[in-house]
């Protein structure tokens, strides 16, 4: 299911950084923060990204795979 990501201001950052990055580490969800109306950054657990990480390198090794940009290593004498 979707749901829009919670929003905060740069303000408001600054005046309670420590709520909003619990906030972060609880929810495991991005907060944007919105500067003149814009999205300026997203805050993100560190925990939540390092599994994003993974997955996108996942990702990116199932294409490099596809794409015939591997080569399968057998053996240690095959990393020479």
């Amino acid at each position: 299911m979707f749901t829009f990501p919670k929003t905060t201001t740069a303000k408001e950052l600054q005046r309670d950084y420590r709520s909003i990055f619990d906030l972060a580490k609880k929810s495991g969800q991005p907060i944007v923060v919105m500067r003149n109306n814009r999205p300026d950054v997203i805050i993100l657990d560190a925990k939540e990204w390092e599994e994003r990480e993974a997955i996108m390198d996942v990702l990116q090794s199932r294409a490099e795979a596809r794409a015939g940009k591997v080569k399968l290593l057998r053996s240690l004498k095959d990393l020479r």
